[in-house]
């Protein structure tokens, strides 16, 4: 079918549908010559899926996207019930917010970081920059809420000039990796199999920003810890000073 019947049956315009194939969320037609694009019923249902996932279970579009990978050579109709846990826990975490991507430059102007720190961040992995509609560039809630939070940061003194740039912001991150490897690997190994999907989902969002909480305490212990550990460093130094020098 040509692009036009693919956007009377699926009710999707085809700027939408074009930029689904760019974002990787639909396959490339067929292209038997230059200016022909044959689709076929597996686009179609594609784009059901898409908006079934989008209307029904609020995902972003970068989650489905991720789903959609993940299924391989599944049929992707079976998305929703391959990971079940894996839908219900984006709704949960916070999909309703991500639904709505911040403009890049809107972050600049109320954060007071430029456009190629930003950027810099972005080639890090540490957020994901999309292009929308318009060539407009944004992000997701979640990682403008990053992007706010680090900026709100470096404005108490912690700059790049001092060593706080984003190479400090990837180490974070990568901490953040291995705790979270840490977490759904244990909760997988003993929990996920024995419960529900709806019980797994909300035991695991529940549980999240209480062991934000407990990290944050244990965190603020190891670091009065080591302050102490240095403090006792130097005044011993200024001690053995001291005497050497009568």
């Amino acid at each position: 079918m040509k692009m036009k019947e693919l956007e009377d049956r699926s009710g999707i315009g085809r700027e939408t549908i074009r930029y689904y194939i760019r974002e990787g969320l639909l396959p490339e037609p067929e292209r038997p010559k230059t200016n022909v694009a044959i689709y076929n019923e597996s686009h179609l249902h594609r784009l059901n899926l898409i908006r079934t996932l989008q209307r029904e279970r609020f995902l972003p579009l970068g989650v489905i996207r991720r789903l959609i990978e993940e299924a391989g050579d599944r049929d992707p109709d079976m998305v929703p019930g391959l990971f079940g846990l894996e839908i219900m826990l984006a709704d949960r975490l916070g999909a309703e917010a991500n639904r709505t991507p911040v403009d890049v430059e809107k972050i600049a102007d109320e954060s007071g970081m430029t456009l190629e720190e930003i950027g810099e961040i972005a080639a890090e992995g540490i957020i994901t920059l999309n292009e929308g509609p318009g060539g407009r560039r944004t992000v997701s809630a979640q990682d403008a809420a990053l992007l706010s939070t680090w900026a709100r940061v470096q404005s108490l003194g912690f700059d790049p000039r001092k060593g706080y740039g984003t190479p400090y912001l990837k180490q974070y991150q990568a901490l953040a990796e291995a705790l979270a490897e840490f977490d759904v690997t244990t909760f997988y190994d003993r929990l996920a199999d024995n419960l529900d999907t709806d019980r797994a989902a909300a035991m695991a969002a529940a549980s999240i920003p209480l062991s934000l909480e407990v990290f944050g305490h244990l965190r603020v212990k190891a670091i009065l810890k080591k302050v102490t550990e240095r403090n006792a460093e130097v005044l011993q130094q200024e001690h053995e000073g001291t005497r050497r020098s009568a």
